[in-house]
């Protein structure tokens, strides 16, 4: 368990400001969404935001080679977009995938810093939407949240995360988890 807790703690490497045990004190903006978001991911220590999009290719099927865009939306700097870094992607927030060419062309993520839980990137209703179980849910994945314990380290520790999403109709009811990470 120590090694998804220091792939988790990667989330914080770009930011070096200190970790407010306090998330409530950081303003943490909802990103627009468009036609291809997926979902995205937001820490205690800065507004700054990880988002997910659908990579579609023009017959609106999934890029089988490359199926997510993943990239920053920095809030706490000037809203700019940024391409993740190289150490960004491998320890946090890239992903390794998995075509499944027998389930319309759904493609099975794991996400690097949480391989544990898998996710079905897909189209639903006519969109594309990421599906992962949510406290015991086959839900749509809308937000992930992690929160960081203060650390005056490079490399902060992660307290718990917390998933967000929908349940898949018809009930399609609010449904969110939060997972400890062992220390």
């Amino acid at each position: 368990m120590k090694i998804y807790t220091l792939i988790l703690a990667a989330m914080g490497l770009c930011s070096f400001y200190g970790v407010d045990d306090d998330a409530q004190k950081i303003s943490f903006p909802e990103p627009p969404t468009s036609a291809n978001h997926l979902f995205y991911i937001q820490r205690s220590n800065d507004a700054n935001t990880v988002m997910y999009d659908a990579n579609l290719l023009p017959n609106k099927r999934l890029n089988p080679k490359s199926p997510i865009d993943v990239y920053w939306i920095r809030y706490a700097e000037k809203g700019q977009r940024e391409k993740l870094s190289a150490v960004q992607w491998q320890l946090a927030y890239g992903y390794k995938q998995h075509l499944n060419r027998q389930a319309n062309e759904s493609v099975e993520i794991h996400l690097n810093a949480f391989q544990n839980r898998s996710l079905q990137v897909l189209s639903h209703e006519g969109k594309p939407v990421a599906i992962t179980q949510i406290d015991g849910h086959a839900s749509l994945l809308r937000k992930i949240f992690v929160q960081l314990e203060p650390s005056g380290g490079f490399i902060p520790k992660v307290r718990y995360i917390e998933l967000f999403g929908v349940t898949i109709p018809p009930n399609k009811h609010a449904v969110s988890e939060r997972i400890y990470v062992n220390r």
